[in-house]
């Protein structure tokens, strides 16, 4: 594995830095990922400006890096992992210095980690959580119904995915307000004390549940990730306690991103929700339309050698940011890419399936996605038929954020109730 980045006493350089020379003038732009000019209009017209210049574009931000800014350079990425490794995926480099197989591993290494995670995420396994997916969210709505609004975020998208995860992993569903404020200061911190405070917490936590699971294993995910203590392969409690804060976050923030980006565009498009209630068949396909339009994640990569494209040569040891949401509105992948279409010709490829990048290509390709689609289709069924007709509140302008994960920050929502 490449060696992970020590960042000394003054911590990841979050500032700007000076030009390098081999960048071209032509291809610098002020843009800082965390933070986006443009963000109080939404993070997908902030992240849109970037395309009004080249392919390939290099910011003095978070300590400097490249940004890749169009769907095909993006898969390019997502699928060379011999010249952009993963072992160095958030920028600047050392906000996350630890291992997290096998998100941080690269092949041929990377297969036995993600062996450990597959078997909870297959077609079949997710299939077995249907009907408990489906009660879980005909039981929220219902509370939510009768009065006539809601927070979105907090009372439902942070509630019903995390409840199912919870689940999956065997950790306490009455602590889950808790889990989900950990994860977020930990994933939105502005400084580096407060993200390691968060950090300390959760690995904390986690230690000693997987310490009883190894004492006493039961049928879920973390049981089998302490087991991996057993495999003649294991070197170090870092693997272990690092695949546990994986599936940690990723089960307590992307779904919720994603159900909130749908939600508010549903609030804003009543003519979608009225052709879904009409045409429920379809609701599979508008899912698969959704999570095209909202890429959420933006990673990053180590350049391991030097590389030429688009006019530029990006050099060993720098670094690389993926952002999934310029993916999903890549004109040239995508016509009229912020339009929601149901009918959107280039969804699928020839051999029918999904064409968009929201879940990665290549080997680090989400592990979770057949759950997360699950979870998608049902809440649009169960919602829709529940509460068919709902606005955005116009005292309450919802907000969004931009960061290793774009979401929604609040979505205040109304409703009439009968």
């Amino acid at each position: 594995m490449t060696e992970q980045i020590a960042y000394g006493d003054a911590g990841p350089n979050f500032g700007s830095v000076p030009k390098p020379d081999h960048v071209p003038d032509a291809h610098v732009v002020d843009f800082d990922y965390r933070n986006p000019e443009g963000i109080e209009e939404g993070v997908y017209n902030a992240l849109a400006r970037l395309k009004s210049g080249p392919d390939i574009v290099w910011t003095p931000r978070n300590g400097g890096h490249w940004v890749v800014t169009r769907a095909d350079d993006i898969r390019w990425v997502q699928e060379n992992f011999a010249t952009f490794s993963h072992e160095v995926f958030n920028i600047p480099r050392g906000l996350t210095p630890m291992i997290m197989p096998p998100l941080t591993v690269d092949p041929p290494n990377h297969a036995r980690y993600r062996a450990i995670l597959n078997p909870a995420f297959t077609p079949s396994k997710v299939a077995g959580l249907h009907d408990k997916i489906r009660a879980l969210t005909v039981e929220l709505i219902e509370q939510i119904k009768p009065h006539g609004g809601c927070e979105f975020v907090s009372e439902f998208a942070r509630v019903m995915p995390v409840s199912i995860f919870l689940g999956i992993v065997d950790l306490p569903i009455e602590r889950r307000a808790e889990f989900v404020e950990w994860a977020v200061r930990w994933m939105q911190a502005e400084n580096m004390e407060t993200r390691f405070r968060y950090l300390g917490k959760i690995s904390a936590y986690l230690r000693s549940v997987l310490d009883e699971r190894a004492a006493a294993p039961g049928g879920d995910l973390l049981s089998r990730i302490v087991k991996w203590r057993e495999n003649p392969r294991f070197a170090k409690e870092e693997e272990v306690m690092g695949m546990a804060l994986l599936v940690f976050f990723g089960g307590l923030d992307t779904v919720a991103s994603m159900m909130s980006f749908i939600t508010m565009h549903l609030a804003q498009h009543p003519e979608d929700r009225r052709r879904l209630i009409a045409e429920p068949d379809l609701i599979e396909r508008a899912a698969e339309e959704f999570l095209r339009r909202h890429g959420l994640s933006n990673t990053g990569r180590l350049i391991l050698h030097d590389v030429e494209r688009k006019g530029v040569t990006m050099k060993k040891d720098e670094m690389i940011l993926v952002p999934i949401g310029l993916s999903a509105i890549d004109e040239r992948k995508h016509p009229n890419p912020f339009t929601v279409d149901f009918d959107r010709a280039e969804l699928f490829d020839d051999a029918g399936q999904p064409a968009h990048n929201t879940f990665g290509n290549g080997p680090h390709k989400c592990v979770g996605a057949p759950l997360a689609r699950a979870e998608v289709r049902i809440f649009l069924e169960e919602w829709l038929a529940r509460i068919p007709d709902f606005r955005l509140d116009p005292d309450k302008p919802a907000a969004t954020h931009a960061g290793s994960v774009n979401g929604v920050t609040t979505l205040n929502l109304l409703w009439d109730v009968a």
